[in-house]
């Protein structure tokens, strides 16, 4: 069974004072800045022999307080992602459509697949959109997707 760390009060102040954290979410879970996780990331790109533990040290995090494997399982983590998407990703305007889609892995999808993606992707972009309604019963005929495109041309129940 997996652990959760629960940072105290005076713990989450310290942690609240160093520059690269964003905020602390539940007394448990460090949100780090995307300007820090891009540093990280070229931190150790460009210095393959440096650890995590380093990196996070010279950002100057207290490693009395985070867990030892925190810094190696987030840069592990952040590096993945810029392999996979590139800096792009950890860009405040990508921050939700990266999120929704970063599963999608179209390579295995048939073309049918990565028609209704790419659709999604689109509807995703446009400034109108709110949101987007797949029925269980057709989601196995993938096509059929019923678009909202903005609150006025919607009934809502409130």
């Amino acid at each position: 069974m997996k652990k959760i760390r629960v940072y105290n009060d005076s713990e989450i102040k310290i942690l609240l004072e160093n520059s690269n954290v964003e905020r602390i979410k539940n007394k448990s879970q460090i949100i780090y800045k995307n300007s820090f996780k891009l540093w990280a990331i070229k931190e150790k790109l460009l210095n393959s022999s440096k650890t995590a533990r380093q990196i996070f040290i010279e950002a100057g995090f207290d490693m009395n307080i985070l867990d030892d494997r925190t810094p190696q399982r987030r840069l592990s983590f952040w590096l993945k992602k810029y392999e996979k998407f590139g800096k792009d990703y950890f860009l405040e305007e990508n921050k939700y459509s990266y999120k929704a889609l970063e599963k999608i892995n179209k390579e295995n999808f048939s073309e049918t697949e990565k028609r209704f993606t790419n659709s999604i992707q689109k509807v995703m972009d446009n400034s109108k959109f709110v949101a987007f309604i797949i029925d269980k019963e057709d989601f196995k005929n993938i096509g059929k997707v019923k678009q909202m495109g903005s609150l006025e041309n919607e009934k809502t129940d409130c």
